[in-house]
């Protein structure tokens, strides 16, 4: 069946959002403008005092201290190997040595993506709890008409509160890649 051009519209858009959010979590190329190394503008004893960090240290997460001009692919967990190697992992910062600019861009989108998919999971919880109560409230005995006006308010105010979770949060960050 032939896609309309309304769904090849919004399935275009999916995939250009789908995209920015994968280059959110790569680095910008090594240029020759940036001639500071970042971990020099920003040394360890700023980024120790940092909102950066406390907010990190707050929920229970090490911050990580960029303290050279390594880039991610020198502190991340995963095997990485060469840009194509055959059989192995391949390298998602790409074939040219990072450097600590690049490592802070793409702890920002990581934590963005962490931050986002954390969101959901929490969302999909609450929806399910929610729904549940509303369940035990359609399944409860409701002869008495004060417990039924009560359970109908109690459901109404329940339902309004699922609507709110089909709801989008925007948030606006400073542009950090250009």
């Amino acid at each position: 069946m032939a896609l309309t051009n309304a769904e090849k519209v919004r399935l275009h858009r999916e995939r250009q959002k789908a995209k920015k959010q994968e280059d959110l979590k790569k680095p910008s190329s090594p240029s020759d403008l940036f001639k500071k190394p970042f971990y020099e503008f920003f040394p360890v004893d700023e980024q120790v005092g940092s909102s950066f960090a406390q907010s990190l240290e707050l929920c229970g997460i090490s911050p990580p201290m960029i303290e050279d001009d390594s880039g991610p692919e020198a502190v991340t967990l995963d095997t990485i190997e060469g840009p194509s190697e055959e059989g192995g992992h391949s390298n998602p910062f790409g074939s040219s040595k990072g450097t600590s600019l690049g490592r802070a861009e793409v702890t920002v989108g990581c934590l963005i993506e962490a931050a986002r998919d954390l969101a959901t999971q929490i969302r999909d919880y609450k929806k399910s709890e929610i729904e549940a109560r509303i369940g035990e409230i359609e399944a409860s005995d409701l002869s008495d008409p004060d417990a039924r006006k009560r359970a109908f308010e109690e459901a109404a105010r329940l339902r309004k509160l699922l609507d709110e979770f089909d709801k989008q949060l925007r948030l606006s960050f400073p542009t950090w890649k250009a």
